[in-house]
């Protein structure tokens, strides 16, 4: 009878249970932004629309007198055109945001506005938001409302102050960017975003003309264009939504901000072969049997295009995933992540979003028997290249080493990438957020799966 002894985890990679106290905490702007203001969807009845604004109703700092019949008049022209659409963004004193509202109508009292009649995303019924609560309203990329400083009561200058601590984690941010040589996406002005989004839809009306069938639809985020029926779309759409919003509260970024030039365009084709011709004909590629490729260009501008196939959750997920280059594209700078990262979490959010695919379980379970045979993660696999490209069995275990990161940490892994976007190497971002280098984390990766010696 003999034991062997297993090689010891790194401490940072051991599970939460078995760490030592933390030393040397990262705190990231987006991953305290992650938590200090995350998107709250809270659907309000409007018989009782005071309570979203009595946690701000007090300690209010008298504003000077002014003439309110003007004030009133310039919002109610600001406001008047949004009526009927979407917002981008409604943001409270307490810090709540409500993302993507319907306004419905603007309630005026005495020649004030005193609360504005919304349809919050997801739901049917009416809400009444009092103004009182309410410190700033964007839509369109453009803010059109926004209280002062001296009309501000305390909670709501507290929550002022936390946006600025944030605007202060984003400078930090960029001086590391251009220490290290990365210029980051510029910031669009609402004009610019405006004028990416008919650039798009220019696009759109070129491509119908070689194929007819295509009507395009818009959500807050995604341009697509697509000639599968609109009642069997419908439920992809909200895929997309989906990943958007889960890869937001991922990095911490708050919804409602603008992440895309324009929009992410999508091309959507019920047969393959219309997928194949839209591609050499306008894109310049062959798709080699892809279901889906995401198009990323380096003025920012993101294009993805795919057929439907045979299989509906399938179809779903590879929209998630094929978009999800595109957010990690567009997020912060265009530094890419290496193909192993980039890949693993594109299959990593499909499953968080799309639950019902089973695609990427049966993958994982195919790259371990093939790490468990080879010994080793396969070759090239942790290649950083611009040109360097994971082969297909090597997939499950992209996604396998992102899913072992996040539930590690997940706040660390979040940092891990953004130390990627700002221009450091993927080895020194890795000993950044979890003190460990890759040799490391292959070692307690392999004892988690059951390959104790698996090697790079």
């Amino acid at each position: 009878m003999h034991s062997t002894r297993q090689p010891s985890q790194p401490a940072s990679l051991m599970r939460p249970s078995q760490r030592g106290p933390c030393r040397g905490p990262c705190v990231v702007w987006w991953t305290v932004l992650a938590m200090a203001c995350a998107t709250t969807r809270v659907a309000v009845p409007a018989e009782t629309a005071t309570n979203v604004a009595s946690d701000v109703a007090t300690e209010t700092v008298p504003e000077p007198a002014t003439d309110v019949a003007a004030e009133t008049a310039a919002l109610v022209a600001k406001l008047t055109p949004h009526i009927g659409h979407t917002l981008d963004v409604i943001e409270l004193g307490a810090g709540k945001r409500f993302v993507r509202p319907t306004l419905e109508g603007i309630n005026q009292q005495k020649g004030k506005v005193v609360s504005l009649r919304l349809r919050l995303e997801g739901e049917t019924k009416s809400t009444s938001l009092l103004m009182t609560g309410i410190i700033k309203m964007i839509a369109g990329r453009e803010t059109i409302y926004e209280t002062t400083v001296k009309g501000m009561n305390s909670v709501q200058v507290r929550s002022r102050q936390m946006r600025e601590f944030r605007e202060k984690r984003i400078g930090e941010s960029l001086a590391r960017m251009q220490q290290a040589g990365v210029a980051p996406w510029p910031v669009l002005t609402a004009e610019q975003q405006a004028a990416a989004v008919a650039d798009l839809e220019a696009f759109v009306v070129e491509v119908r003309q070689a194929f007819p069938a295509l009507q395009s639809s818009h959500t807050h985020e995604f341009l697509v264009a697509t000639d599968i029926p609109l009642g069997q779309i419908g439920p992809f759409l909200a895929s997309l939504d989906g990943m958007h919003d889960f890869l937001c509260n991922l990095y911490g970024i708050p919804r409602g901000e603008p992440v895309w030039k324009g929009k992410c365009l999508v091309f959507a084709f019920l047969k393959e072969d219309d997928f194949i011709a839209f591609e050499g004909r306008f894109m310049k590629t062959a798709p080699g049997g892809a279901h889906g490729i995401c198009h990323q260009s380096s003025d920012g501008r993101v294009v993805m295009a795919c057929h439907r196939g045979d299989d509906g959750p399938a179809f779903a997920h590879m929209l998630v995933h094929e978009t999800s280059h595109g957010f990690n594209h567009r997020w912060m700078s265009p530094v890419r992540l290496p193909s192993w990262l980039n890949e693993g979490i594109a299959e990593w959010v499909g499953t968080q979003v799309v639950p019902a695919c089973r695609q990427v379980p049966l993958k994982e379970a195919v790259a371990i028997e093939f790490m468990k045979t080879k010994g080793s993660l396969g070759p090239g696999f942790l290649d950083a290249g611009a040109d360097a490209h994971i082969d297909a069995v090597q997939y499950g275990i992209a996604s396998g080493l992102v899913k072992f990161l996040v539930a590690r940490d997940r706040k660390k892994f979040a940092a891990f990438v953004q130390n990627i976007k700002e221009g450091t190497g993927v080895e020194e971002s890795l000993k950044k957020s979890f003190k460990a280098s890759l040799a490391d984390l292959v070692k307690a990766y392999g004892m988690a799966i059951g390959v104790p010696n698996l090697k790079q």
